[in-house]
């Protein structure tokens, strides 16, 4: 009797272990397959993260923004620098100087003077700071001041009397006992493989932009009913109101004030605008002469379009209301 009531429960607890165990084995599958996704996705997730924050340090090692330094950002420079030259009344001091250079995003310094968007600031106080282009390298000066200073940057690749152009340059002068500080940038010679895409970044405008800029004024102005010409980078666009592009920028103001206004092929130029296009449209209908003259142009490192339909006169260029042509040329600009 007692025999026929263990077998049964034998059986029972056998049967009971092997149901757990079974649906044991599932439960681990089933997390395995839930977890793997994740860790795929995750491991994506990372490495699109690591791209994504190796590339501006390549550029920033690579390229000089001058837009952006004349605006207070000193971003594309942040980093480390060091001392390589320094000279006194023409004497070379390097070794008995230990002269430092800081640079973030929003300030420079060197102990001495402090660069940042309100100018320079020394020991007399802060000065406006004016900047301009000088054979492929940015000047930041000073007008009038009893101490004066220039701050020059140049980019790698721009040959100098420092190095070979191998890395980028900050040379700090001060008219007080001629005082030079020449100033390279770390691991600013980043590599060639990397240097086209940074420089593509860095272009605000090149012959890829413009050639997308004219097949959009010939789609456009179909819609408006009008013939355009293109200024072709060497011969003068001379319009019916006797005016003449690009000569003749000089001599315009921008919204009835007077500006610096001039043709530049990259749009990185010294001027307020610089115009990288021209196009204009003589008008037929009277009263005439009549004319529609657009300059496509970068203020401030952004873009802009300029129109002129004076009859008479100078001319004077004011902001397009034309939204069609506004977001055209912004888009093009940007991408």
């Amino acid at each position: 009797m007692k025999k026929n009531i263990i077998v049964p429960i034998i059986i029972s607890l056998v049967t009971l272990l092997s149901a757990c165990s079974n649906q044991g084995t599932q439960s681990k599958n089933s997390d395995t397959q839930k977890s793997a996704p994740k860790t795929a996705q995750s491991f994506t997730a990372e490495s699109s993260s690591e791209k994504s924050q190796e590339t501006p340090t390549n550029h920033k090692k690579s390229v000089i923004n001058f837009e952006q330094i004349k605006m207070g950002d000193y971003g594309s420079i942040a980093g480390d620098w060091k001392l390589i030259k320094a000279t006194a009344k023409s004497n070379d001091i390097t070794d008995s100087t230990q002269a430092t250079l800081t640079v973030s995003k929003d300030s420079l310094t060197d102990g001495q003077v402090t660069i940042n968007a309100s100018g320079l600031r020394d020991s007399d106080g802060n000065h406006q700071l004016n900047y301009q282009k000088e054979q492929g390298a940015l000047v930041a000066g000073l007008d009038d001041a009893a101490i004066n200073y220039s701050i020059k940057f140049y980019p790698r690749g721009v040959t100098n009397e420092y190095n070979n152009g191998s890395k980028n340059l900050i040379v700090i002068w001060t008219s007080n006992n001629n005082y030079t500080e020449v100033f390279e940038q770390e691991n600013s010679d980043a590599d060639d493989s990397s240097s086209t895409s940074d420089k593509k970044q860095s272009e605000l405008w090149n012959t890829e932009k413009d050639q997308k800029l004219q097949s959009f004024i010939s789609e456009w102005s179909k819609t408006m009913n009008q013939d355009y010409q293109k200024y072709d980078g060497t011969n003068e666009l001379e319009v019916s109101t006797g005016m003449s592009y690009p000569s003749d920028l000089a001599n315009e103001p921008v919204k009835g004030q007077r500006a610096s206004i001039g043709w530049s092929k990259d749009g990185k130029g010294s001027y307020e605008y610089n115009v990288v296009a021209i196009y204009n449209h003589n008008g037929t209908v009277p009263p005439l002469p009549s004319r529609i003259t657009y300059c496509f142009a970068f203020h401030n490192g952004k873009p802009v379009v300029l129109v002129d339909q004076s009859r008479d006169g100078g001319g004077d260029f004011e902001e397009t209301q034309n939204e069609k042509l506004n977001a055209g040329f912004d888009r093009i600009a940007k991408n």
